[in-house]
């Protein structure tokens, strides 16, 4: 067992929407442990700004979100809204000198998905800010990878980002090794040996029990001084009962009356179900004993806890039910920190050989670089990490460890249905339940969670504004909604504002019969002249003879089109699934802009699309 020290001369700061640059920071920051270089590791949010001043080496690796945005956790803390003392806020202040950070090496990371026009803002927006105006030196030019590029996407498996990661991991430990090869202790200079693979490295602050009773039973949240309770007002089911996906009408009343506009988010905070926590603790029958005495931490809760609130009374089984994300598909640094537990081999039929195997196959997974093996084993069939350890009964994990390798449920963000501002917050909820290749049913954590809510139920959320729609200068103008499946979401929040004239309603889907979401509504709205709809669905023939997609759709009145985007300066809004269907649709009005204006190239027309997105007339949000 070793120790982790924290330093504040070297920073390893993260900015995660969906857990990917979060999860690579956790692996870059156990490699640093284990050749003894302390420092700090933290969302770009919790950094403290004045310890900017002590720091020297500054690894950054931060994703981009939403129209080239940052991620939330990059301008608000884990505890709430505080926009106003974060390190970003900080230097982004006017009055800073062009020399300022001249005594700070850095190296950035950049994680993106190319469908988005605006590709990596965030990582760039970072440099420029960091490097070019306040005198940071770059250790190495700045790395950045794509989802859906075969550049990054570990040999086309789509597993993602890893093959630029373990370059930009590689060229920070070969930095730091080269030029700092020994270290101190207790006076005396010695070599920088890498701690062995197999020594456990216990975190600053973890579970012990608690000398106190639990007292009130009843759960609570506390810490978070900017989470809301909800009430349920409706839940709904709006496609036909014998369609293969259920997708629901999801009302709820807030709390508090909040300001929200078009294209602003609500974020939730699922939970597990009972099932779920039953099982692990059948699956690590040594907590169970322990799993309803009250626990404390040695010491400070952990920042990332924080969010949403720290669930009371703490224990261990109302941890794995609100807290651990038992559900998930485990990411490399899971394997990282609990190979080493795979000690025990009283409840594998082939004994100590089995055990041996299981330790291989467990730190192969930790520590392979090419991730095969880990993506055909747990991403390829979707495999969670509650079927890991039914797998691998060898693993004995330490209840007192188990928010340092267990994964925190992550709050989940929907697009706003309702009018502005609407107490009654509407959401258009997929809910996600389909068969693996292994033919087992999966199902959406925070989705599975909403199916079970009934009128009256409390949710625990949050109301973040993107402000999208919120500029004056867009008021009255004429607007194209390109919104295929649930992506219709935020539209019906645009049509409902008010905010735009001459509303074209792009929506596809797969049967008019089936899916054809807010079907009444939305053709009220185009009787009354408030829309003008176009539907397609891309399996229904008899319905839809003529288009199979959207971009089917916008083709066809190409010249109308054109018309409105170059001539009446409208704005565009795309939403729904990313892949292909933005690529695609983006195609598809280059080729309008061509054929009906005078655009004479690829290059002039992709010109033109990006200047409506500098002015903010052309908006995506895919996922």
């Amino acid at each position: 067992m070793a120790v982790i020290g924290t330093s504040k001369r070297i920073a390893i700061l993260y900015g995660s929407e969906t857990g990917n640059s979060h999860d690579f920071a956790q692996i870059l920051s156990f490699k640093l442990h284990r050749l003894h270089f302390t420092h700090t590791l933290c969302s770009l949010a919790d950094y403290t700004p004045q310890d900017i001043l002590s720091c020297r080496y500054l690894f950054i690796i931060c994703s981009t979100t939403g129209q080239g945005e940052l991620p939330r956790n990059v301008s608000e803390k884990s505890h709430g809204y505080a926009r106003s003392n974060t390190l970003w806020s900080f230097l982004k202040r006017r009055n800073l000198p062009h020399d300022f950070l001249n005594h700070i090496s850095v190296a950035f990371l950049g994680l993106g998905d190319s469908s988005y026009p605006k590709f990596n803002y965030g990582i760039r927006m970072l440099h420029k800010r960091i490097v070019n105006q306040l005198g940071a030196r770059e250790l190495f030019n700045r790395l950045e990878a794509d989802e859906l590029s075969m550049q990054g996407s570990n040999k086309g498996t789509g597993a993602g980002i890893e093959t630029v990661y373990f370059e930009y991991e590689r060229r920070i430990l070969a930095f730091l090794s080269e030029n700092f090869p020994y270290r101190k202790i207790g006076g005396q200079i010695i070599d920088r040996q890498e701690i062995p693979e197999d020594v456990y490295l216990e975190p600053l602050s973890f579970l012990n029990l608690s000398p106190d009773e639990v007292g009130n039973n009843k759960v609570r949240f506390e810490g978070d001084e900017s989470i809301r309770s909800g009430k349920v007002v409706k839940n709904k089911r709006i496609t036909s009962q014998d369609h293969f996906q259920d997708v629901r009408q999801f009302v709820f009343k807030m709390e508090f009356e909040e300001e929200y506009h078009s294209g602003d988010t609500v974020s939730i905070y699922p939970c597990n179900n009972d099932n779920s926590v039953n099982k692990f603790l059948e699956l690590q029958p040594h907590w169970e004993e322990i799993a309803d005495k009250p626990l404390q931490f040695t010491a400070d809760v952990p920042d990332e806890l924080k969010d949403g609130g720290l669930v009371r009374p703490l224990t261990l089984r109302n941890l794995l039910k609100y807290h651990c994300d038992i559900a998930s598909i485990p990411r490399a640094s899971f394997f990282m920190k609990v190979w080493a537990f795979a000690t025990d081999a009283s409840r594998l039929e082939q004994g100590d050989e089995q055990l041996r195997q299981q330790r291989e196959k467990l730190h192969q997974f930790a520590t392979d670089q090419d991730m095969q093996d880990l993506y055909d084993y747990c991403n390829r069939p979707r495999r969670s990490i509650l079927e890991v350890l039914q797998d691998f009964l060898s693993i004995n994990l330490p209840w007192r460890y188990a928010l340092d390798y267990l994964p925190l449920i992550k709050p989940r963000y929907f697009s706003i249905s309702s009018g502005p501002c609407d107490p009654d917050v509407e959401l258009t909820v997929a809910i996600v339940k389909y068969k693996t290749m292994l033919r087992k049913v999966r199902e959406g954590l925070c989705t599975t969670y909403l199916t079970s809510l009934m009128e009256n139920d409390e949710i625990r959320y949050k109301v973040q504004n993107k402000n999208s729609f919120k500029k004056d200068e867009l008021q009255g103008k004429p607007a194209i909604l390109i919104s295929p499946g649930v992506g219709l979401a935020p539209m019906m929040s645009v049509i409902r504002s008010k905010m735009f004239s001459n509303i074209h309603l792009f929506f596809g889907n797969r049967y008019k019969n089936s899916d054809f979401l807010y079907r009444e509504q939305l053709e009220d709205w185009n009787q009354e002249g408030k829309i003008i709809l176009h539907a397609c669905f891309s399996r229904d023939r008899e319905n839809s003879p003529n288009f199979k997609y959207v971009q089917d759709i916008l083709w066809e009145i190409g010249e109308t089109i054109y018309d409105l985007m170059v001539n009446k300066r409208a704005v565009l809004f795309l939403c729904g699934s990313s892949g292909k269907m933005p690529l695609q649709v983006r195609i598809t009005l280059i080729e309008i802009i061509k054929k009906w204006g005078t655009f004479q190239s690829d290059e002039e027309a992709q010109s033109y699309l990006k200047n409506m997105e500098k002015e903010n007339r052309y908006l995506q949000e895919t996922w």
